[in-house]
């Protein structure tokens, strides 16, 4: 709502109280000078005049306390929802009357109607108990009208309640979704220890990681980061497929480059343009200690080497999976050595957030990692160390995109 319908909607409120306080003042003036009752007609015309003066000596000051309740609405603000609407009546009633356009601004589009139908009601109760057109009207009517009107505010806050409800059953079950999909332990690799989290958003999003043998002889060991974007259910299904395809790849075809490929295929095949995967595939051949790495669209992954922390670069096409129909991917190839660290990770690592909005970023990424490496000898302790400091980095921000790492250590 803009600034003219605000104001409009505010002038047409008090047009309407006026109308029914100059109707009342008028209606009754009417029935004392039929009365001939001059006595209270004269009354009701010095209490006037005298609220008119008072009003006019007392404007400073008037005007003094207005600005003392506006503050105090401020605070009575803060405490309502801090309480989560479990004020006070005192907080409650000044919160409701100081902030009511901005309450009325935060109305979804769609119960706005709903809110003005309650309102008018319940003005029309108000007017009939002001008029006392006579005693049992008022005392039938009025009070029907406002029950009316406040039954269907109620009844809007439920089905607002319900929507919320099914959306939270939603979130939950996308959640319980995604973490099925990853591993409940670490893999168990001769002459490597690999161990590796997710932590996911509050908003759930679509990160997943997994290790699956592409052969039957456990010669080779794929480490699969994934990112589906987006949030909520409709990522958390994409993150299903993209894992049930993905293990029908990898079972099928050792080669990591035509892994990857494949997957493109299907998933630009399947999904809306507006929805990609990211996904850095590690291939890591167990006798030989080297790892094959494909990169699509994932952040690229750090080498700890000899006290030196690297980035690794991979060739060809970075897009992510389902973006263009046909790009070429290619892979790097790395010869691990005993002592060498890797750690897979993806965005929401570095674009971890705090309170003044502050990114966690790479170069802290590079340097926490190169300090736990000296320190933790097993990479599940590494894992645990690297996601406190990002935890304890954001501190009470909200967690907006998951987290997720992968460490590889080569003893």
């Amino acid at each position: 709502m803009n600034r003219i319908e605000e104001k409009s909607r505010l002038k047409s409120i008090i047009i309407i109280i006026l109308i029914i306080v100059a109707f009342d003042f008028i209606l009754k003036t009417v029935l004392y000078i039929v009365q001939g009752n001059w006595s209270s007609l004269s009354g009701k015309l010095i209490t006037l005049a005298l609220s008119v003066i008072i009003a006019y000596i007392y404007r400073t000051p008037l005007k003094q306390w207005w600005e003392t309740l506006k503050k105090r609405g401020e605070t009575a603000r803060q405490e309502f929802e801090k309480s989560g609407g479990n004020a006070g009546i005192k907080d409650a009633a000044i919160f409701s009357l100081i902030w009511s356009r901005e309450i009325y601004q935060n109305i979804p589009a769609d119960r706005k109607r709903l809110v003005k139908s309650s309102f008018m009601l319940i003005g029309l109760a108000v007017g009939i108990l002001i008029l006392q057109f006579n005693d049992l009207f008022s005392l039938i009517v009025g009070p029907l009208l406002i029950l009316a009107g406040v039954n269907l505010l109620i009844w809007g806050v439920g089905r607002e309640r319900e929507e919320q409800d099914r959306i939270r059953y939603e979130l939950e079950t996308a959640r319980k979704m995604q973490i099925s999909l990853m591993p409940t332990q670490d893999p168990t690799v001769q002459g490597f220890d690999i161990s590796g989290c997710c932590i996911p958003a509050q908003d759930v999003g679509g990160d997943l990681f997994d290790y699956l043998w592409s052969d039957k002889n456990g010669h080779t060991l794929c480490i699969s980061v994934v990112d589906v974007s987006g949030k909520g259910m409709d990522a958390a299904l994409t993150a299903v497929y993209t894992s049930g395809a993905l293990v029908s790849e990898t079972l099928h075809e050792e080669d990591v480059v035509k892994v990857v490929g494949n997957l493109n295929t299907a998933i630009y095949s399947r999904q809306n343009r507006s929805r990609f995967v990211s996904i850095l595939m590690a291939a890591l051949d167990v006798s030989s200690r080297r790892v094959r790495c494909v990169n699509a669209g994932q952040s690229r992954p750090l080498l700890l080497r000899d006290n030196r922390v690297s980035e690794l670069q991979t060739p060809g096409a970075r897009f992510p999976l389902g973006v263009m129909e046909s790009p070429i991917y290619q892979a790097s190839d790395i010869q691990l050595i005993p002592g060498d660290s890797l750690l897979l990770f993806t965005d929401g690592v570095t674009e971890a957030m705090n309170n003044s909005e502050e990114m966690f970023g790479d170069e802290r990424l590079k340097s926490l990692f190169q300090s736990l490496a000296l320190k933790h000898t097993r990479s599940v302790d590494m894992v645990n160390a690297l996601k406190e400091e990002i935890v304890n980095f954001a501190g009470t921000a909200r967690q907006h995109d998951d987290l997720t790492i992968v460490v590889i250590k080569a003893a």
